[in-house]
């Protein structure tokens, strides 16, 4: 330790060496909750840093949980497909690690020929997460209740626009001049008693 005019005695450098050492002492001190490593194998770059804006809050707001009963998720992995054993195709996949409290999920960017949006994949993530933790924590669950689904057009009614709006299709013109000609329509007398061209009815 030197003593100079700016620093008597060294203060400012013992300081500066005890805070280093809090710092490099605060990781073991404090248990930061692990959070599920994220792997990407699919998707464009905007596409990625989408799924990785839906995911990773999912992963966020439930990991705590599942660690609190136990359970850890090693990885989740986004991966082009995923077949099951038949050859069908999946949204998710759960692979325990050799019978420990360890898993692995493996959800499908494409499925059934369909890209998914990011929302999609994050839900599955989800139902798989909570799926996880039920099975574990032996929940019991006391009510469901059912989703309501707005009615839709008939299939044979709907029909895709050249701008790629959906609208309701024109009925044939034969339909049309058949209920044409079938209704008869009655007018009105003219109050003035004389018909359109000016002679009198």
């Amino acid at each position: 330790m030197r003593c100079t005019p700016g620093d008597p005695c060294g203060i400012h450098a013992l300081a500066g060496n005890l805070l280093r050492a809090m710092v490099m002492a605060l990781p073991r001190l404090v248990i930061w909750p692990r959070r599920p490593g994220l792997r990407l194998l699919t998707g464009t770059r905007p596409q990625q840093a989408a799924l990785v804006l839906a995911l990773r809050p999912v992963a966020r707001e439930i990991a705590p949980t599942l660690e609190a009963a136990g359970l850890e998720v090693s990885s989740i992995a986004i991966l082009p497909t995923l077949t099951g054993s038949a050859g069908q195709p999946l949204q998710a996949e759960v692979e325990q690690v050799n019978g420990s409290n360890s898993f692995t999920i493996r959800l499908a960017h494409w499925a059934s020929g369909t890209l998914r949006r990011p929302e999609e994949v994050a839900g599955a993530l989800a139902e798989e997460l909570l799926g996880l933790y039920r099975d574990v924590a032996a929940v019991t669950i006391v009510r469901q209740t059912l989703a309501t689904i707005p009615p839709t057009p008939s299939a044979s009614m709907a029909a895709v626009r050249l701008d790629g709006r959906s609208g309701v299709a024109p009925r044939p013109r034969a339909a049309a001049k058949d209920e044409a000609e079938g209704t008869v329509i009655a007018f009105k007398a003219n109050p003035l008693g004389r018909s359109a061209n000016g002679q009198t009815e």
